[in-house]
């Protein structure tokens, strides 16, 4: 029996939404509703329209680009739509929606322009309002009222911990765990402001420390001014009402000084007289002692230049007697080694000319031999061929006259071959002819080529030398180059060592006071005091070099002054020291530094002489800088030099302060101070400037080095192309050479094998004539071949007796033949040595001859400089004679000595009497000087009783707008001056002490006081809400543990039962991962399925029918334990097969009795099981429809495959 619904889904209504053009109702009813059609025509449309009214907000869920896609976008016949619209109602009979109607209607509404509505029984309301109202019972776009194969792949394909997502959904945890990202979001936004709060609270608890002492100086500062302002009015009244009376005594002073400079005056003026007379005295003196210094002088200095020429004469004349000595030695030498070459020469010619006669001795006897080995190597050979013939003879005469035909058949074939081998001589004497003319034409050739190697290797040598010497010169020059270089990197090693010098010099502060060092050093390495200063002043400030003395004198000892930022920072350095016991160290503040600009009459200045210009000009430094730098160098002009100095400042009275090129300086006060100067090398000005000209020397020199490494390298290469030529011409010599050699051994063969032709040719023309002779002797037999028996004997004996003697005539050829060949070796020998002596000793000869043409140049130079020489000596002897002093010359100068003594003793008595009046006129003028002074004071104490008169009341009227009628409202009837004045002190000092104060110090002080405590109290309250999202989060965090844990347990329960209903047996779980996790909310979920007759195993390893039917089991278990009021499946049974969509119908009829199914399906199983079928059709294109359909045309349709 059916159970009865709680709430169905009862229709929807679709307006211009995707494929739905026009308005488009359908009507649902319980159980199973089937929504079928081809692909492509909508139907699952109906699901994004269900899923889009649940809350959907994703464009790609709903499968389009942008939200806009889902309204109707026209076809080819129709316009896209302006908007769409879907509704869905429900029956609420049992009031499951706590809206007090029986129906509910739910509308979304989206336009084109983007704009969204959203109605609860066409009621305007918003999207949270829907959502929450679906969330009350249970529904929502993430939850399981809609299921399509999306989910079911989810299922299957997801990591284990991805998976837990799906059955927190199905458990409903996503409003707590959306609860749960909210209040980590609070708890992390709470932190955030906790932390600003507290860094904000901390700046104003910071400012409240010296906010209080400002106000502390406030109060005392308002205490000393008004303390100050009563005791300078009664000071104001006190030395306007006694001003006159103390001017009267002052000058009547002034009146008796008076006289006494006059009468003082009077006697300096007498003493002035007579020092003037004396000092013309001494004048005259002066000059008659010029003159007589100058005459001796002069004459001094001729007796002196001609005794040093006379000197320097006779150091010539020694130079050129022992140069003339040398040479004569040399000479003799070089003579005598002249005799020895000659000596040499002429043995080395003799034994030259001994030896070229026998070796052309030599060479005629080895030819003659060679000649005659030939020819009695050819007689043999013929003689043996003789012998040969004639023991064939000799063999034919003994045979049986009874063959006398056979044998005239054998004559007939000698003669045959006689005439043969005449021919073979005739040929082979032909050859030979030929072969001699060809070996003299040869000859020639050679002894041409020798010619004209000889002249070539001449002229080779010559160039051979000349590349020598240009491969001496480039090494030289590499050499040179190589010293150079070396030279360079030792000076580049230098500057690096100096470079290094100056920056640990810089980097440990040194030439700064200990103080100043230790500061400086320490903030380098901490940022909180580095944030405090900009450096010292010599790091911020530089000039050229030529003005760093005169810079530096300027400035004094400022220049390890420390720069800061303001005030505040110079104090709180300040505190730090007194804090470390640092020492003491003076401080610019820039904000504080009041400039001190140049005034009219130094910048008229600098066009006076030697002036080089305005001292904060000449500097170079950052513009935020120049309070500090007008300050200290501000009306102060550099010049050139002392005197230039002083001219400048006595022109502009002192007005401005002067400083010299040298370090001198004049001050405004008419002071002057100079003198030496020691070494200033390691002035603090000129440091940076020395590591920045060390590192352009470096750059300067690197760029030397490489240049000397090309010049190096190219230099190099050109030695070795110069090598590369000698080696070659060397090479080209002794291959020239080997080449004569070859051409002198060509010649020697060649004359040879001519001599050999001319005897071959001979000895053809012999045997010729013998072959003749025997041929002629063969035609007699012949002819006589009718012989007898004792003929043919007798010829026999005689042919027997022929070959004896031929045989004894060639043993004497073969003995003569190794005679001459063992004296034809040993000449060969002998040729051999005499031809390598004779060139040696032509080597010999030509080094012995140019020895003797250098030395005999060599004596012609030398006796050419030694004639020149003697001439110069004889010269310099009579220049000595000249030289020498004659007696009246040294008479002459003794004269002008004595007369310049006398006159000195002259002068002596003047300057004593001369420095007598000086002292007494010393004496007077200290005494006026004394009573100058005295009469200055007294104007001065005269004129600063009318400055302070004016000064106070300047004072007065610049600080309190008070006159003289005001200050008498403060009059103090027991005032003293002397102790006011004293106060006076005391309390600007005070006030100076006290520094900037600020004057709303006080009520600052109260509103950030007041602000904190106010900050606190909010530090405390927003401390206190995140420990209760702590708490909360906390709870939440447990309830979604046990709802999970419980849900999942009964899910998995319920997963075991519909597995084996679906698969028909077998057996699976789900299974909770939790290793390696810390969190359990993040613990994954596995699925361990056995199909029947398999192993149990992950789902990964199922096949894709199995894994579909075990993701739609766990599905069909979740929608066991959470039942839905009604729940779309979107063609979740696509994957499976025939079998296996029959047991998901018929599971899914089953479970139709506690949930509505609207199943959008293609397959013929699951439309077998619908209660109620919807087709969707589109019969104009672009535009779906929904039209009704009967199953058993369905099933007919089906059955013709018409219907997908």
């Amino acid at each position: 029996m059916k159970k009865e619904h709680t709430l169905d889904l009862k229709e929807i209504q679709l307006v211009g939404f995707k494929s739905f053009a026009d308005k488009t109702t359908i009507r649902f009813e319980n159980g199973v509703t089937c929504i079928v059609g081809p692909n492509g025509c909508g139907k699952s449309n109906v699901a994004d329209a269900v899923r889009w009214v649940l809350g959907e907000q994703s464009a790609k869920t709903l499968r389009g680009s942008n939200m806009q896609d889902v309204i109707f976008g026209g076809t080819v016949e129709r316009k896209p739509q302006s908007f769409c619209e879907v509704t869905l109602i429900f029956d609420n009979e049992k009031r499951i929606f706590d809206l007090d109607t029986t129906e509910v209607a739910m509308t979304r509404r989206l336009y084109r322009t983007g704009e969204s509505k959203y109605l609860i029984n066409n009621q305007a309301s918003r999207l949270k309002d829907i959502v929450a109202l679906f969330h009350s019972i249970g529904l929502g776009k993430e939850g399981y009222s809609i299921i399509g194969q999306g989910k079911v792949e989810q299922i299957m394909n997801a990591r284990a911990e991805d998976r837990r997502l799906i059955f927190e959904e199905a458990l409903g945890l996503m409003i707590y765990k959306n609860r749960k990202t909210e209040i980590e979001r609070k708890i992390a936004d709470s932190n955030s402001n906790l932390y600003i709060y507290r860094q904000r609270l901390d700046e104003v608890e910071r400012r409240l420390g010296p906010l209080s002492k400002q106000a502390e100086a406030a109060k005392e500062y308002n205490e000393y001014s008004n303390s100050l302002k009563i005791n300078e009015a009664n000071t104001y009244i006190y030395r306007y009402e006694n001003a006159e009376n103390e001017k009267s005594k002052y000058k009547k002073d002034v009146a008796v000084i008076s006289d006494k400079i006059i009468e003082l005056n009077t006697k300096i003026e007498l003493i002035n007289r007579k020092i003037e007379e004396n000092r013309e005295k001494i004048n005259r003196a002066d000059n008659k002692l010029t003159e007589l210094n100058d005459k001796r002088v002069e004459l001094s200095v001729g007796n002196e230049r001609k005794d040093g020429e006379l000197k320097l004469v006779r150091e010539r004349i020694k130079t050129y007697t022992s140069q003339i000595e040398a040479a004569a030695e040399a000479l003799a030498a070089s003579k005598q080694r002249i005799g020895e070459i000659d000596d040499e020469i002429a043995m080395t010619g003799k034994k030259n000319v001994e030896n070229t006669k026998r070796v052309t001795e030599l060479e005629t006897q080895t030819e003659v031999l060679r000649a005659a080995v030939h020819a009695l190597d050819k007689k043999i050979e013929v003689f043996e061929k003789l012998s040969d013939e004639n023991r064939l003879s000799q063999l034919s005469s003994a045979d049986d006259l009874s063959e006398l035909k056979k044998s005239l058949g054998t004559l007939a074939a000698r003669m045959e071959a006689t005439k043969d081998r005449i021919n073979e001589l005739a040929a082979a004497h032909k050859k030979a002819e030929e072969r001699r003319d060809r070996l003299k034409d040869e000859l020639g050739s050679v002894r041409k080529d020798m010619a004209s190697l000889r002249a070539l290797t001449s002229t080779g040598m010559r160039d051979f030398e000349e590349k020598q010497e240009e491969a001496r010169e480039m090494q030289l020059a590499v050499n040179d180059f190589n010293q150079e270089l070396f030279n360079a990197n030792g000076q580049l090693a230098s500057l690096r060592e100096n470079l290094e010098m100056y920056i640990s010099l810089k980097n440990r502060f040194e030439g700064y006071k200990e103080s100043v060092r230790r500061l400086l050093s320490v903030a380098k390495t901490n940022p909180e005091l580095s944030r405090h200063m900009h450096g010292a002043l010599a790091d911020v400030v530089s000039t050229d070099q030529r003005y760093e003395t005169a810079i530096e004198t300027a400035i004094s000892g400022a220049m390890q002054n420390v720069v800061t930022p303001t005030a505040d920072d110079a104090k709180y350095l300040i505190e730090y020291l007194k804090r470390t016991n640092g020492g003491i160290v003076t401080f610019l503040p820039v904000a504080s530094m009041r400039p001190r600009p140049d005034s009219r009459e130094i910048k008229r200045a600098l066009d006076e002489r030697g002036a080089m210009g305005l001292a904060t000009e000449l500097v170079k430094y950052d513009e935020y800088y120049y309070n500090v730098v007008s300050n200290l160098l501000g009306n102060t002009l550099i010049c050139d030099n002392i005197a230039n100095a002083t001219a400048i400042a006595k022109k502009y009275g002192n007005l401005f302060k002067i400083v010299t090129l040298d370090g001198d300086l004049v001050a405004t006060s008419g002071s002057m101070t100079g003198g030496s100067r020691r070494n200033a090398a390691g002035s603090l000005l000129s440091n940076e400037r020395k590591i920045q000209e060390c590192k352009e020397n470096i750059a300067r020199k690197q760029k030397f080095i490489e240049k000397l490494k090309v010049a190096i390298a190219d230099s190099e290469r050109a030695r070795k192309e110069a090598e590369a030529a000698v080696e070659s011409l060397r090479e080209k010599y002794q291959g020239a050479n080997s080449e004569i050699a070859g051409l002198i051994q060509r010649e020697t063969a060649l004359t040879q094998q001519l001599a050999e032709a001319e005897t071959d040719i001979t000895t053809y023309l012999e045997a010729l004539q013998e072959l003749k002779r025997k041929l002629k002797d063969l035609q007699d037999e012949e002819a006589n071949s009718s012989l007898s028996e004792e003929q043919l004997q007798s010829r026999r004996l005689s042919a027997e007796r022929e070959m004896e003697n031929q045989r004894s005539q060639c043993d004497a050829f073969k003995e003569d033949r190794a005679e001459k060949s063992a004296k034809l070796r040993d000449m060969e020998m002998e040729y051999t040595a005499l031809v390598s002596a004779l060139e040696t000793q032509k080597e010999t000869v030509e080094r012995l001859t140019q020895e003797k043409e250098e030395l005999v140049k060599r004596i012609l130079e030398m006796e050419y400089e030694t004639t020149e020489t003697q001439t110069r000596l004889n010269a310099l002897r009579a220049e000595a004679q000249e030289k020498e002093l004659t007696e009246e010359e040294k008479a002459a100068v003794q004269a002008i000595v004595d007369e310049i003594n006398a006159i000195s003793r002259e002068k002596e008595e003047i300057n004593v009497t001369q420095l007598a009046l000086e002292e007494e006129k010393t004496s007077l003028q200290e005494t006026l000087t004394k009573q100058s002074d005295k009469r200055y004071k007294c104007e001065i104490e005269i004129s600063k009783i009318d400055t302070n008169l004016e000064n106070t009341r300047q004072r007065m009227e610049e600080a309190y707008e008070l006159d003289y009628e005001g200050c008498l409202a403060y009059r103090k009837e027991d005032f003293n001056v002397e102790e006011a004045a004293t106060l006076i002190t005391a309390l600007k000092r005070k006030i100076t002490l006290l520094g900037a104060v600020n004057p709303n110090a006080v009520e600052e002080y109260e509103e950030e006081k007041l602000r904190a405590e106010e900050m606190s109290a909010q530090r405390d309250d927003l401390q206190k809400a995140i420990e209760d999202l702590q708490a909360a989060l906390d709870e939440i965090r447990g309830e979604m543990l046990r709802i999970f844990n419980a849900g999942f347990e009964e899910i998995n329960e319920n997963f075991k039962i519909t597995f084996k209903e679906l698969f028909g047996g077998g057996k699976a779980e789900l299974q909770i991962d939790y290793e390696g996790v810390e969190d359990p909310l993040a613990a994954g979920v596995e699925i361990v399925a056995c199909p029947p007759g398999k192993k149990l195993t992950k789902i990964s390893l199922l096949s894709g029918g199995e894994r579909a039917l075990t993701a739609i089991a766990i599905l069909f278990a979740i929608l066991k334990s959470r039942p839905m009021p009604f729940c779309i499946l979107d063609e979740i049974e696509a994957a499976l097969d025939d079998a296996n969509v029959d047991r998901f119908a018929s599971y899914l009829k089953r479970f139709s009795q506690d949930t509505q199914f609207i199943v959008i399906t293609h397959r013929k199983p699951t439309m077998n099981q619908a209660d109620t079928l919807f087709g969707v059709t589109m019969q104009e294109k672009g535009v779906s429809k929904i039209v009704s359909v009967k199953l058993a045309e369905v099933e007919a349709k089906l059955g013709a495959g018409t219907v997908e």
